[in-house]
């Protein structure tokens, strides 16, 4: 799946509703179809939680998780990660991602 980059505000508070919330081992995935004609990708994980290096080696493990997925649909999708979440391997993230109802 091709991915654009989900960074409005807006946008992701529009997401942030448990309608649309799948959450497993610190890992919180929303999912939503838009109408925009491309998929876009949200991450997030606090500073809080883990330092700059296990951050960004989360979000490499979301954007090659995610680019793995196949559907028919355009989706938003946002990733929340806690302490817990930047520790998890790829595999176990690709398992969570395919938990999803919409995925």
């Amino acid at each position: 799946m091709k991915f654009t980059a989900l960074n409005k505000k807006s946008h992701f508070e529009n997401l942030r509703k448990e309608e649309f919330c799948f959450a497993d081992k610190g890992v919180k995935v929303f999912v939503k179809e838009n109408t925009v004609g491309t998929n876009r990708l949200g991450i997030s994980i606090s500073s809080k939680h883990a330092n700059a290096v296990n951050r960004n080696r989360f979000k490499r493990r979301i954007k090659e998780a995610v680019r793995g997925l196949e559907t028919e649909l355009n989706l938003d999708i946002l990733v929340e990660g806690s302490s817990k979440a930047a520790k998890l391997k790829l595999i176990e993230i690709i398992n969570i991602l395919t938990r999803h109802p919409l995925l």
